[in-house]
């Protein structure tokens, strides 16, 4: 279980009750050093001059967010301040004319004492004013006490305020008179003097309980332990201030910055698979475009079980063993013969079955024997003439050229 811890600070200087009961003063991170590693529900006390407690009548509206803004704009002409420089806080049920408590600060007030109170590291899950941690009060009587030259009134279980002494005779004047008041004071004269003021001409003055504070030290110290209004007063951590959206506001800058690494690592793998799929397009044509060269290349065969090898094979077949055979003699001796001459030019050749099929165009009759001519020189080749068409463009000459000697 959580240890509950309370502390008192001003803006400036903190303090807090020690394990033997003993108030200590100092800053912040001297408080914060007395907890190190410790799991502690810590309530933080403010002067209650820089809260304001009224209320508001607001709509039934059963979620806390919309209340909030709905007492903003329920209180936006009664406050002398910019709603949008001020901090709102929910302070209790609705009463029977359906007005809510509602706590206001200084927005800028709130954001500073946050900030320090973050900064010494301290897990504070509730922070009010000094005067809410007065004794919870009964009907028709209040709990007042002074502390220096201030005076803090709580008038009901949320309703209260503190001012300086020279204020105190007004505002308590204006409010319906009490029945009785406990005040806690360092003598009774002084708790006598703060009833002691002009309540009118028809009400009794409210009756006294004195309560004796030694000094501003001993009533901090009361301050400190009062359970019931550190854990059931009201609570200024709300809204964006409350520690869920404290911690939110942390965690947002992260947040956004994961959430656009991961848009980010989206975009990449819709990207990469985009890519991918182009490339696995790229290779399944090249693939096609692969099988139809190979099929005009060797159209005997008509299984591919492994391309690569089957082309090899047919390549080795093409050169023939050793060079005594095949498609590259013969492809050799045909570039040889034609390329002595001007007369006679290659149109086409087909391979099939050792045999090279051409289709040659000459410039004349006499381009026929100049092509047996030079076949005749070459060694085991043999070469067919199959036709001759002459016509206005020159000879058309089918032939064959094989392996063997020329006929």
């Amino acid at each position: 279980m959580a240890r509950r811890l309370a502390l008192y600070f001003d803006g400036e200087q903190a303090a807090w009750l020690d394990d033997d009961q003993q108030l200590r003063r100092g800053p912040l991170s001297e408080f914060a050093g007395t907890i190190e590693g410790e799991d502690a529900e810590i309530s933080v006390i403010i002067p209650g001059e820089d809260v304001l407690l009224t209320r508001a009548p607001l709509p039934p509206i059963r979620a806390a967010a919309r209340r909030l803004q709905a007492a903003r704009y329920a209180l936006e002409d009664r406050l002398a301040g910019r709603v949008e420089q001020l901090h709102f806080a929910l302070a209790g049920t609705p009463d029977r004319a359906g007005e809510t408590p509602v706590a206001v600060i200084d927005l800028d007030r709130m954001t500073a004492l946050c900030a320090a109170l973050d900064a010494a590291g301290l897990k504070v899950t509730r922070v009010l004013p000094d005067y809410m941690a007065l004794p919870t009060p009964t009907a028709d009587r209040w709990h007042l006490a002074t502390h220096g030259d201030r005076v803090l009134a709580r008038t009901a279980p949320a309703a209260g305020f503190a001012c300086d002494a020279d204020l105190w005779p007004v505002l308590a004047g204006a409010l319906d008179t009490p029945i009785g008041a406990t005040v806690h004071a360092m003598d009774a004269e002084s708790a006598r003097g703060l009833l002691d003021i002009d309540w009118g001409d028809e009400v009794d003055a409210p009756t006294l309980e004195f309560v004796a504070c030694t000094d501003d030290d001993a009533l901090l110290a009361m301050l400190l332990t009062q359970p019931d209004a550190l854990r059931a007063g009201v609570n200024l951590r709300q809204g964006t201030f409350a520690r869920g959206s404290q911690f939110q506001s942390q965690w947002r800058p992260l947040m956004l910055t994961g959430a656009l690494a991961a848009a980010w690592l989206l975009v990449a793998i819709v990207a990469r698979g985009i890519e991918t799929w182009q490339l696995d397009q790229r290779a399944d044509a090249l693939h096609q475009q692969t099988l139809a060269a190979f099929h005009d290349a060797f159209p005997n065969v008509q299984n591919i079980n492994d391309l690569r090898v089957q082309a090899e094979q047919g390549i080795r077949q093409l050169r023939g063993n050793g060079g005594a055979g095949g498609l590259f003699p013969l492809v050799q001796a045909v570039a040889a013969v034609t390329g002595q001459t001007d007369d006679l030019q290659v149109q086409s050749m087909q391979y099939r079955n050792g045999k090279l099929s051409l289709s040659l165009n000459g410039k004349n009759v006499q381009s026929v024997e100049t092509l047996r001519a030079g076949f005749a020189q070459r060694d085991r080749i043999k070469l067919s003439v199959e036709g001759a068409d002459a016509s206005s463009s020159g000879v058309q000459i089918r032939a064959t050229v094989s392996q063997g000697s020329s006929s």
